[in-house]
């Protein structure tokens, strides 16, 4: 069984026990339902999930489209690229274009900023985000300013969704690399709860980038500034929240040893073992 799920279940009754009430706060809020309604939600601040060095932060009580997830990291930090029409044709992954502008991208968000040079504050000389990551943590890896962003506030007016998960932060102990991954909004049911997409892509991005390097992953913190349950998700996180517990799901996501270079990485290097989860499907609305 994994602790993952015994997480999930704590938190999605925290959020509609001791949660914030949107609906009664007498504001409006941006995000609606594609029949033009308020998306209305129950939230709770500044929440943190920490997981072990070798822990697979995946929810087995309903199936996670892992491989879904880790492609789009690889569109955006490998060919740092905002091209929706890309995602679709490299990668077979659809879930963008709700918020793809008239030329076919995000505007100025996502891969837009992690392949966008500018000026290295450790040698002056031109470079991206990622590429200065890796110099860096074979170089210098005791610097406390790696960090990747994809937030820049002279370009958000241009961006056609500011970046939920934004920031990256890492850190070098011993032979282990920790990843802190920031995010300012978090979907419970959609993507952001324990063991969600959110989790397990960017623990994906923490073992690409730990191998290239030439460390192990360690800990790995999300933090999430305003983790939500939408009001037409609470049927089905019930639902989800009742299912009973896998004793045979233990999921490990492992990754090709044989890759160095972090732009030969493709979906095919990943493997999932002991992954057991719940088969029900379920037709998750997506606020925009």
């Amino acid at each position: 069984m994994s602790r993952i799920d015994e997480i999930y279940i704590s938190k999605a009754r925290e959020i509609q026990t001791q949660g914030y009430l949107e609906s009664q706060a007498g504001h409006g809020v941006r995000p609606i339902w594609e029949d033009g309604s308020s998306a209305q939600a129950i939230y709770l601040p500044q929440q943190i999930f920490t997981y072990a060095p070798g822990e697979t932060p995946l929810l087995s009580l309903r199936r996670i489209a892992w491989k879904t997830a880790i492609k789009e990291i690889l569109w955006i930090y490998q060919d740092r690229n905002n091209d929706v029409n890309l995602l679709k044709e490299k990668y077979n992954v659809h879930y963008w274009d709700e918020w793809r502008n008239e030329a076919g991208n995000l505007g100025t968000a996502y891969g837009y900023q992690i392949g966008k040079t500018f000026r290295s504050p450790e040698t002056g000389e031109p470079i991206n985000q990622i590429e200065r990551l890796l110099t860096q943590l074979k170089e210098n890896p005791l610097n406390r300013r790696l960090l990747t962003t994809m937030i820049d506030v002279d370009d958000m007016s241009e961006m056609t969704l500011i970046p939920c998960a934004f920031m990256t932060m890492w850190t070098v102990t011993g032979n282990h690399l920790n990843l802190t991954l920031i995010q300012r909004s978090g979907d419970f049911l959609a993507a952001a709860a324990p063991g969600g997409i959110n989790a397990i892509q960017y623990y994906a991005l923490l073992l690409m980038v730990a191998q290239v390097s030439g460390y192990q992953p360690g800990q790995f913190v999300h933090f999430i500034q305003n983790l939500h349950i939408y009001e037409r998700h609470l049927p089905q996180v019930e639902q989800i929240i009742q299912l009973p517990l896998n004793q045979l799901s233990n999921p490990k996501l492992k990754l090709n040893p044989d890759v160095h270079d972090f732009q030969d990485f493709t979906i095919q290097d990943f493997t999932l073992e002991d992954y057991h989860p719940n088969e029900d499907k379920y037709d998750i609305e997506i606020a925009l």
